[in-house]
C-alpha cells in the first residue's frame, strides 16, 4: 500500500476549499488503485488541513495525478491554499486491546 499526505494552509475561502477537494477526491476514486482518502480540518488552526490518500502503489498514484481530470481540478486549490505533499512510509501500528 502506498500513502499520500498533504497539509494544506487555506489563504482563501475554507468552504472553497473543501468543495475543490471534494471535486479532486471525486474524480480519484474513479481512478485504478485509490483505497481511501481522508480530510482533516485543524481544531487548533482555520487554516491548517491535512488529507491521507491510500493507494494500491505508488505507480497507481503517480498516473492518477498525471490525468487531465486531476489537473483540471488542482490548479484553483492552488489559488486558495499552499501545499506540503509527501509520500509516507507505515513505522508502526497499535489497536485497542479486546475488553
Amino acid at each position: 500500500m502506498f500513502t499520500f499526505i498533504n497539509r494544506f494552509t487555506v489563504t482563501g475561502d475554507t468552504a472553497e476549499f473543501e468543495a475543490r477537494i471534494a471535486e479532486i477526491t471525486e474524480h480519484m476514486t474513479q481512478q485504478p488503485g485509490f483505497r481511501s482518502h481522508r480530510l482533516y480540518h485543524s481544531a487548533k488552526d482555520a487554516a491548517a488541513y491535512v488529507e491521507v490518500a491510500e493507494w494500491d502503489d505508488a505507480d497507481s498514484h503517480q498516473r492518477a495525478v498525471r490525468t487531465e481530470g486531476f489537473q483540471r481540478a488542482v490548479r484553483p486549490v492552488m489559488s486558495l491554499a499552499t501545499a506540503d505533499p509527501a509520500p509516507f512510509s507505515l513505522v508502526t501500528t497499535h489497536t485497542a486491546a479486546a475488553h
